[in-house]
């Protein structure tokens, strides 16, 4: 039986405001009790072997409430060109993804992920011309840092077997004014084709891009992440997640996988449920559902109210992404199964749809406890506030995503409604409790740097990066949203999220004191030690 004890002068048990002198007894996998700091007085525990870690914070391992594991891996790979956030411009994106194609002369496709928009200025939407000038002999597939739109070159475009014609619930499949493909897809339904291109590698190579990418996670200090693709139950998802499973098996995961499923499309789940049974092995886990309601603001696609303020044509093009009267089908039929939902909802409009269509489940199920979960929440409507708690959803949210829109969003939506853009403070005080993630690979999933701006409401250049700054949260508030928040939304906050007698060892320390250390200095912050269930891994 191993058994061991760690000590700091400041010791997060996520239970309280503050951190405090406190030892941490550990039996196997498990946290056998929290000591007061002089514990030596105890002879029970006089044997014991000691980590002291001096005045270093010891708290309970992130749990990253909101990631795309699967095309985050892929992301963070030696395959992929992340760097294309960089670029200020499309010529400027062209010539990042033309150095790493030509740094590469051994791939067959070229992929790329971090363009946005936003970072653009006033230039116009991408195209395939000058990738096909620059790169017009291999297949280009380039990730829009939202990952709702993938840009395309013409090898691509032939490749993935993208239809002009082809009809879609929802996406699009941006044309020339000639009828011809622009190399441009917009949103999930019309990516889906290059999607398959872009994560299409032989085992061996999943394999070891799995590997790495567990090595991510535990230098992250992350105990527990998400796949929230909604994917489906084909035979093509199993043979993906099977890597994963074996990985598992075989040589163990360093952190906890949910994985959320298809929601549209379905009232029956007998798929679900037989992924369910298939993948069962110790970390890897089928969680529940999701569905995307709308896209993003930036391309028009947020579902808004009242029309947009620079668009006044409209409150969102081709919204919702399915149909309401389905969606109310589908979940009342997913929580009816015991099922947990989560319903990607970027703006008020869709924020207000997803919480009517949970009170319709909760009309018809009762109280089942499941806690669906919306994502996202960029902005929302006052009425809409107190409806998280009366209804048992959590409001799961992302600080970072606060630094993409630059400002931005004020500009789409008014002033009016951008003192509720991303209203974190005003979320907690009315439900009181937020589950916090990142989105990776949408940004990055370093969890200082999510810290840094949930706590600053500020950029990686320390500039104010919303109007509504008063909406930034505590340092407690944010680590507890990112441990405790985010395990109840996983449903794993008897054994995860504080640290206390019972719960899995998941246990960190930090380079230095978050609460003590000036803000500024909190994205130079490191994972000193990680203990994953018990086991020192970092």
């Amino acid at each position: 039986m191993g058994r061991f004890i760690l000590r700091s002068k400041a010791v997060f048990t996520g239970l309280e405001d503050f951190p405090r002198p406190a030892a941490i007894a550990v039996v196997d996998k498990k946290i056998q009790a929290v000591l007061p700091w002089d514990y030596h007085r105890d002879k029970a525990y006089a044997d014991w072997p000691l980590y002291d870690y001096g005045e270093k914070m010891i708290m309970s391992s992130f749990l990253d409430a909101h990631t795309h594991l699967f095309s985050g891996a892929v992301d963070g790979s030696r395959y992929v060109c992340s760097d294309l956030g960089r670029g200020r411009s499309q010529a400027e994106c062209v010539k990042i993804i033309k150095e790493f194609a030509d740094a590469h002369p051994d791939y067959k496709r070229i992929r790329g992920s971090g363009w946005f928009i936003t970072n653009w200025g006033d230039e116009p939407l991408p195209d395939k011309r000058l990738l096909d000038e620059v790169i017009p002999d291999r297949p280009v597939y380039l990730f829009c840092a939202d990952c709702h739109s993938m840009w395309l070159n013409s090898r691509a475009l032939e490749e993935a077997g993208i239809d002009p014609e082809r009809k879609m619930d929802n996406g699009v499949n941006v044309k020339f004014e000639n009828g011809e493909l622009s190399g441009l897809l917009l949103e999930p339904a019309a990516c889906e084709p290059a999607q398959k291109k872009y994560m299409e590698f032989s085992e061996k190579e999943m394999l070891e891009i799995h590997r790495n990418f567990q090595e991510v996670l535990a230098d992250s200090g992350i105990a527990a992440a998400s796949e929230m693709f909604a994917d489906d139950y084909t035979e093509e998802t199993m043979k993906k997640y099977d890597i994963l499973k074996k990985l598992d098996e075989e040589e163990g995961l360093k952190a906890q996988i949910f994985s959320y499923m298809k929601l549209f499309g379905y009232t029956e789940f007998s798929g679900y449920f037989k992924f369910q049974k298939h993948f069962d092995s110790p970390h890897f886990h089928i969680a529940g559902v999701k569905g995307f309601i709308d896209g993003v603001t930036e391309t028009y696609t947020g579902l808004l109210l009242e029309p947009y303020t620079d668009k006044p044509e409209t409150c969102g093009e081709g919204l919702p992404l399915w149909p309401e009267r389905k969606m109310k089908k589908e979940i009342i039929a997913a929580n009816k199964a015991g099922i947990q939902v989560r319903l990607h909802c970027i703006a008020d409009g869709s924020v207000r749809m997803a919480l009517d269509l949970f009170e319709k489940s909760a009309e018809v199920n009762g109280a089942h406890g499941l806690r669906n979960t919306i994502e996202h929440i960029e902005n929302i409507h006052p009425d809409d506030l107190d409806r998280f708690a009366e209804l048992d959803v959590i409001p799961s949210v992302q600080p970072y995503h606060v630094t993409l829109a630059a400002n931005g969003k004020v500009n789409q939506i008014g002033e009016k409604r951008a003192r509720l853009q991303w209203p974190f403070r005003t979320l907690l005080e009315h439900e009181g409790a937020l589950a916090l993630g990142t989105d990776y690979p949408v940004v990055t999933i370093d969890p200082f740097t999510t810290i840094y701006a949930a706590v600053t409401r500020r950029d990686d250049e320390g500039k104010l990066t919303s109007t509504n700054p008063w909406e930034k949260i505590s340092m407690a508030d944010t680590l507890k949203a990112y441990t405790s928040g985010a395990a109840r939304v996983y449903h794993v906050e008897d054994s995860m999220g504080t640290l206390e007698p019972g719960k899995m060892a998941d246990i960190i320390v930090l380079s230095g004191d978050l609460f003590e250390v000036d803000k500024e200095e909190i994205r130079m912050m490191k994972i000193e030690a990680n203990y994953f269930e018990g086991e020192k891994i970092r």
